[in-house]
């Protein structure tokens, strides 16, 4: 059995209700990322058995967070289909973290990825947008946004600046605030904490605005980082608490709502233009209906399973009802990165537009 197949029968046993996808189909034994520009252009012209384009894709999560288990349903309906694509599936950080899987995609060594928007910001500003705190804290909302022109448009220009084409924008949660010194009522309890946080300037920046020391720890790294009280706590979604297991380092959680963490679902843009028109079709239009399998099939059930697991743990859990003070914290920043870019200052006007 293969290595990337091997990956999706892991996931089906751990993740209930994932479906594995590969059955057989892939075409060779692939290597640990030394693959040339040259094979991955082969690839593409369907220079594989049975005339299918072989598709190396790794992703930067456990496959149980909601947007890479919805991958792997989008790959096994696509394969299913009788269609002209055959994966090699590769989660949980196999072939490296959100930067390693990027930098693989950028180079052709990788056909697709799946990783955090945010790891795009070290090319491009305008993934700002999709972390302004406070924006959006409502899935119906960013279901609506994602799909958006506005954010089609984002999408192009990093695909003509970056050459990395956004398929699809997925998410693995809401983030909120975790902590191992106090529970967090008010602004007032932010000063002086450690937080690790996703490194893009606007959170760097807004952490700052509410008196914490932000950190951009590596993700894998923020378990041991808590374990060891390098960071006293992080801004987090649910799903991760669960699926990296940080509910065995966390003493307090704080449901706040600060943004949507956006999981995106890129191609190395040459590759993706040298397809035929029918195989572009079949990636788009799969990968697209994945918003279905995030939204309605994994979202929610994943972020039971965190609460539950917190609970078991005795992390202590409150919410914050009236985020007034803490958008006022964050007010001049938010107004900042809004107004960096004319991009996302349409993509703000355009969903703050939306009832």
């Amino acid at each position: 059995m293969k290595k990337g197949i091997m990956s999706i029968a892991l996931a089906a046993v751990l993740a209930v209700g994932l479906t594995a996808c590969g059955g057989g189909k892939t075409a060779s034994t692939p290597d640990t990322g030394s693959e040339t520009t040259a094979a991955v252009s082969d690839a593409a012209s369907g220079d594989e058995a049975g005339g299918k384009v072989a598709i190396k894709m790794a992703t930067g999560g456990q496959d149980t967070l909601p947007s890479y288990a919805a991958v792997i349903d989008v790959i096994a309906d696509i394969e299913a289909a009788d269609s002209n694509v055959a994966f090699e599936y590769y989660g949980a950080r196999q072939l490296g973290d959100d930067d390693a899987i990027l930098q693989q995609v950028m180079s052709g060594t990788l056909q697709m990825g799946g990783l955090g928007a945010s790891t795009l910001s070290t090319y491009t500003n305008l993934m700002d947008a999709f972390t302004i705190p406070f924006l959006i804290s409502d899935y119906d909302i960013e279901r609506e946004a994602m799909k958006s022109e506005e954010a089609q448009a984002i999408f192009d220009k990093i695909e003509g600046d970056l050459g990395v084409k956004v398929l699809a924008s997925y998410d693995s949660g809401m983030r909120h605030l975790a902590n191992n010194t106090r529970p967090i009522t008010s602004v007032e309890d932010m000063k002086g904490l450690k937080m690790r946080v996703v490194p893009t300037d606007s959170l760097i920046d807004s952490f700052t605005a509410m008196g914490a020391n932000p950190s951009t720890m590596n993700y894998g790294e923020i378990y041991t980082g808590l374990q060891n009280k390098i960071i006293d706590g992080e801004e987090i979604n649910i799903t991760s608490i669960y699926s990296e297991k940080h509910y065995e380092v966390l003493k307090y959680f704080t449901e706040i709502g600060l943004y949507p963490f956006e999981t995106v679902i890129v191609c190395n843009a040459d590759w993706f233009n040298s397809l035929s028109p029918e195989v572009q079709q079949e990636l788009e239009e799969g990968f697209t209906k994945g918003y279905d399998y995030v939204f309605d099939k994994y979202l929610k059930d994943a972020e039971a399973k965190g609460y539950e697991a917190m609970e078991n743990a005795g992390v202590e859990v409150n919410k914050i009802e009236d985020v007034t003070e803490f958008k006022a914290a964050v007010s001049d920043v938010v107004e900042q990165y809004k107004n960096q870019d004319p991009l996302i200052k349409a993509f703000v006007e355009m969903v703050e537009g939306i009832e």
